[in-house]
């Protein structure tokens, strides 16, 4: 009898918590969210900012991203111009038909250079010109025989000669930017001062550096020489009384050339300085100054100072300068030429033209101006500089990586 009172007794219990695992049960479920509602301002602001991006990302997309494509596309053909009636869109149009046409050779010079048409199928025949092209060196060997010299390896040359500038104008920047960031009076007179170079035209400064630089110029006058730095046709055997038949003795490229590549290197270490030093000095502004303080407070020197707590502050901005004048050095081709006017001719190595006048002299020099006017041979050549520059920014920033690591 107990039995069942106790059990009747427990039997709204287990209603109550039937109720409760109820009740509990509809709390889990979360609610509904509501829409928010459309911020009219910010909506406005997206569309508005998208209006002034779609000109400059179409314009990227057409004339970098699709021209990109083309010169790819058009690197493998042989495509010419003047020799066809296509123009370049309907050829690409044609590209498959074009890579399998083999055509008869036009015109051909004595060292195997194609001058126009095609002779080959071969979709390769332009990026194996690169490493087979070769140039007159202006001199002749004991036989009598003209001295040759790879093509691409010259204006190579020339161009990784130039960057000699890089290391050199980033030290000088990094020192005069730790001047101007002391408090000395007049310093945002100097900054500016420096930076007038950068402005500058390019076309006036070269011509500046002609004046300074020539047989009676400024430069000659300081130092009491007769030098002509612009070009004198110097030889190592001239310099030197000798009579070797070695290339680097008898050729002005390796005696005449270095000079004159010197002179391009001082003008663009001078105009570029500017810039980077205002690249330094916002840098320098954003030096931990703690730091620095408490390392003067423990006795460290002021050099030690600097490479133990400025310079690794400082090296977003160096690899920034590095990887950008790196990826601009490679690319220069106004100033030699400015300074001596190329002849054009694939024939002659030049002493001084950078790989990108490679680019101009193989895709739009007429061949009655020692030229090409391939454009195809142009685009192969400027994809060939595109990997070199890939590589070599690729190669920074493992260095970059391997740092921080």
């Amino acid at each position: 009898m107990e039995e069942n009172i106790t059990a009747v007794a427990e039997e709204p219990t287990v209603v109550e918590d039937s109720a409760a695992v109820v009740e509990t049960t509809e709390e889990v479920v979360p609610p509904k969210k509501k829409r928010k509602p459309i911020n009219q301002a910010k909506l406005q602001d997206n569309i508005w900012g998208w209006v002034f991006c779609i000109p400059l990302i179409v314009g990227t997309v057409w004339f970098v991203y699709s021209a990109l494509i083309m010169a790819v596309l058009l690197s493998f053909t042989r495509f010419s111009i003047g020799t066809g009636t296509e123009s370049l869109m309907e050829y690409l149009g044609n590209y498959s038909s074009h890579i399998a046409t083999t055509r008869p050779i036009v015109g051909e010079t004595e060292d195997g250079l194609l001058i126009m048409g095609e002779a080959y199928s071969d979709p390769f025949v332009w990026y194996k010109q690169i490493f087979t092209q070769t140039g007159n060196m202006g001199a002749v060997d004991a036989a009598g025989n003209p001295i040759m010299m790879n093509v691409m390896g010259a204006y190579l040359f020339n161009t990784v000669f130039y960057m000699i500038g890089i290391p050199i104008g980033m030290v000088l920047s990094m020192f005069f930017a730790v001047c101007m960031s002391r408090d000395i009076k007049g310093g945002n007179l100097f900054r500016v001062l420096y930076y007038v170079p950068c402005v500058a035209s390019t076309i006036a400064v070269v011509y500046t550096f002609k004046l300074l630089f020539d047989a009676q110029g400024v430069i000659n006058s300081l130092f009491g020489s007769d030098l002509n730095w612009l070009g004198d046709h110097l030889t190592w055997n001239k310099v030197s009384g000798g009579n070797s038949q070695a290339v680097f003795m008898c050729t002005e490229y390796w005696c005449q050339g270095i000079i004159q590549k010197s002179v391009v290197v001082i003008m663009s270490v001078w105009k570029g300085l500017g810039g980077t030093i205002i690249l330094y000095v916002a840098g320098l502004s954003g030096v931990n100054a703690a730091t620095k303080e408490a390392a003067q407070i423990d006795g460290a020197s002021g050099w030690t100072i600097f490479w133990k707590v400025t310079m690794p502050d400082l090296y977003p901005v160096i690899f920034y300068n590095i990887v950008t004048s790196v990826i601009g050095g490679m690319q220069i081709y106004a100033e030699p030429v400015l300074f001596w006017p190329d002849d054009k001719s694939l024939t002659t190595i030049s002493n001084t033209s950078g790989y990108v006048s490679l680019i101009w002299k193989n895709g739009l020099t007429p061949p009655s101006e020692g030229g090409n006017t391939m454009p195809s041979a142009g685009a192969a050549y400027g994809m060939f500089l595109a990997i070199i520059i890939f590589f070599m920014t690729l190669f920074q920033f493992w260095l970059d990586s391997r740092k921080k690591d």
